[in-house]
């Protein structure tokens, strides 16, 4: 079995160890350009120091971010679930207007239906009012032809 051995590097570390993973917020000599107020704004924004300036490390702080993640899909599903129901609410309430409006306008045609018939009904009986009733009629015509002038 031979073991593989990484190369020796052509540089000279000072005999300390090679890093697997290189974290420049930690390296001293890049201690002065984080320092610089816009770049400590973007990494507050971006989540990778506190308000104090001090570094977050994720990895330990994975199990938090998880929740918190679990806490924003929960907080989407029920504002999902709040706008449907206003959705829903919203589509109900129009429904019940159209049906008061459909009804009110229905109960105004009546209206007009029964206005209409009552003035039919009183036109019809203000013109047998001025025809003389049958009888007269015939009893008139019979007079008309007694008393003749010729």
């Amino acid at each position: 079995n031979k073991e593989k051995k990484m190369p020796k590097p052509a540089w000279n570390n000072g005999g300390r160890t090679i890093r697997e993973e290189y974290n420049a917020l930690k390296d001293p000599n890049m201690r002065h350009y984080f320092q610089n107020h816009k770049v400590q704004s973007h990494l507050y924004k971006t989540g990778q120091i506190d308000r104090a300036g001090r570094l977050i490390d994720l990895e330990k702080n994975k199990s938090k971010l998880h929740i918190i993640e679990q806490e924003f899909k929960v907080a989407e599903k029920l504002a999902l679930n709040r706008k449907k129901e206003e959705e829903e609410m919203r589509h109900r309430v129009q429904g019940k207007r159209h049906t008061a409006l459909d009804r009110a306008r229905r109960y105004e045609r009546l209206l007009k239906m029964k206005e209409d018939r009552k003035i039919r009904q009183d036109i019809v009986r203000a013109a047998r009012g001025f025809a003389l009733p049958q009888a007269s009629l015939s009893t008139t015509a019979s007079e008309y032809r007694g008393k003749s002038a010729w």
